[in-house]
């Protein structure tokens, strides 16, 4: 039977709003879900009983309360503070949360489907609707975990969380503040230096250097990783060409500046006096306090990023000039340089403030290789088996993400998934 150009764009049109549809349910399911576990974080913030996080010092904050922490990180504090004059703080950082979270999901799907709207020369109904799926998925993935058969202690089962890492750690209100606009930094710096040889765009430029701006201001994790990647191709780019694009290098150099700025404010605090006992500086740790939370870091470094890894293998082939996909990778390497080699000295030392650039590079790893696997899925240039076998790794990956959720929704330790009284 012969199809029509009228019947394709009918298709199309179809596609697209059921496209909406599900992009709309998901939206308010993970909203509805992931609001609730917050708000049921701050009911036990600061008090015994389960649902633990790190939400009770940042209630303190906005209250103007003493937590005996420095947080000069003026965006979601200043978001809660905010509304808390017209609602209870439980109210406020939680509605605070999950706007942000809801922004960040918007932000992806604009730009995911920015991205991808070149792999299909002619689109389909089901094009968009595979974009959606996939980027919900990259919000769900976590770290493959194994459950505790009731009290019986086994290797490696008490550290689900700490060692490992995930690209969503949903007890992390700052973590999750960050993230909106870290994802527009990511695809806007991508954009913006893909081409080396290209005239610098200041519009581009703009864009990226506010989205640095206000995911430096929400929490400077994402800014550290980035800002050593940038440097990183800047340095090997201006060697290869001997200097020649030195121009736009120095363009995205001045669209950083007000980043530099805030991030002087904020680390004035890390390098004070030499006291033990005080934030006071920055030191090398050679991955110490990393196998400190899990010594098998090798592999807490695959269990977290089995899919990535895994894809990796079938798509570094046909991707390898892919700006985005290097970009990403490069990300991910820095990031865990980073969170090895690099520690706070002080109190802060074990809380292994480090890690959260490398979670930063793993959601970011994850989410460039969706981007990859679905530009090839739809150019149809991947061999079938080998995308079966990358959407299983996803999937093990999205599973083991819901039932981590779960855990923490029914109130288990973040780390363990263990009920606080076992702990």
């Amino acid at each position: 039977m012969h199809t029509t150009k009228e019947d394709t764009n009918k298709k199309i049109v179809i596609g697209r709003i059921i496209d909406y549809i599900v992009f709309a349910l998901f939206l308010f399911l993970m909203t509805y879900f992931f609001g609730r576990l917050v708000y049921a974080q701050t009911l036990y913030a600061g008090k015994e009983g389960g649902y633990t996080s790190d939400i009770y010092a940042y209630m303190q904050e906005m209250q103007g309360i003493d937590s005996g922490y420095s947080f000069p990180y003026p965006l979601f504090f200043g978001l809660g503070k905010l509304l808390n004059l017209f609602m209870p703080i439980e109210y406020a950082i939680t509605i605070a949360e999950m706007a942000l979270n809801v922004l960040a999901i918007v932000i992806t799907k604009v730009y995911l489907e920015k991205v991808l709207e070149k792999s299909y020369s002619n689109e389909s109904w089901y094009h968009h609707i595979l974009i959606t799926l996939f980027l919900y998925f990259g919000f769900v993935i976590s770290m493959w975990w194994l459950p505790r058969f009731g009290k019986i202690h086994l290797p490696l089962k008490d550290q689900v969380f700490y060692g490992t890492y995930s690209g969503n750690p949903w007890h992390n209100a700052t973590y999750i503040a960050t993230r909106p606009f870290a994802i527009g930094a990511f695809f806007a710096l991508a954009d913006l230096i893909e081409k080396e040889d290209s005239e610098f765009n200041w519009k581009k430029g703009i864009i990226f250097g506010v989205f640095l701006l206000l995911t430096t201001l929400a929490k400077p994790s994402f800014t550290l990783v980035c800002g050593s990647t940038i440097a990183v191709i800047c340095i090997i780019r201006l060697i290869k060409t001997r200097f020649k694009y030195i121009k736009n290098t120095s363009c995205l150099f001045i669209c950083c500046i007000p980043t530099f700025i805030a991030l002087a404010f904020q680390y004035l605090g890390v390098f004070g006096e030499a006291n033990p006992n005080d934030e006071h500086g920055i030191g090398l740790d050679f991955f110490r306090v990393w196998r400190d939370a899990n010594p098998h870091v090798i592999a807490a470094i695959f269990y977290a990023n089995v899919f990535s890894l895994v894809s990796l293998i079938f798509l570094i082939k046909q991707n390898r000039k892919l700006f985005l996909y290097r970009f990403a990778i490069l990300l991910f390497v820095v990031s865990v340089a980073e969170a090895g080699l690099l520690c706070e000295k002080g109190f802060r030392y074990p809380h292994f403030n480090f890690s959260w650039g490398y979670m930063h590079g793993i959601f970011f790893f994850a989410l460039a290789t969706i981007v990859v696997l679905l530009k090839n899925i739809f150019e149809k240039t991947i061999k079938p088996v080998f995308a079966i076998i990358c959407i299983i790794a996803l999937l093990s990956q999205v599973i083991a993400g819901v039932l981590y959720f779960r855990g923490l929704y029914c109130g288990l330790d973040y780390n363990t998934l263990l009920p606080y009284n076992w702990l």
